[in-house]
């Protein structure tokens, strides 16, 4: 009876921890994309077709995310401050949306400073001295539904 209730935890564990395990995004063949830059701090998810996805970084650190249509970027972090007397554990989410066009290349910069957090998305383009420009498109985020 023991090794069965054991067994059915077990099973239940990874059950879980599958339906946990955020959908990867992944653009249909011919589908027009751009490319989000992962570097930096933060955990990346985008928010297309109505859902919450971990975007799939490449080895040049890079993820591919849908073009000509607006979509949410959103970037999370979590710290535990220790002290002597007690623990705080503090996590800070900021999202923002972008219209990204084909082909084109986007920086997440996404900071955290003293429990509060801020994300801006950028161009990157190579002709300007930093490398980056602000995108025209870059708006607060709707809330995350299916279309």
């Amino acid at each position: 009876m023991k090794r069965c209730f054991l067994g059915a935890m077990a099973l239940a564990v990874l059950w879980l921890a599958g339906c946990a395990a955020p959908r990867e995004y992944r653009p249909a063949a011919g589908t027009p994309t751009a490319r989000l830059n992962l570097q930096g701090l933060g955990d990346k998810r985008i928010c297309a077709d109505g859902l919450w996805h971990a975007p799939v970084k490449e080895g040049d650190g890079y993820a591919a995310i849908p073009a000509g249509r607006r979509v949410i970027v959103r970037a999370s972090h979590s710290e535990t401050h220790y002290n002597a007397v007690f623990n705080t554990r503090v996590r800070c989410e900021a999202s923002a949306s972008i219209v990204p066009a084909p082909g084109q290349k986007y920086l997440v910069d996404y900071e955290f400073h003293t429990d509060r957090c801020y994300l801006m998305i950028f161009k990157e383009d190579a002709s300007k001295r930093t490398g980056l420009v602000m995108e025209p498109t870059l708006a607060a985020a709707p809330a995350c539904k299916t279309p």
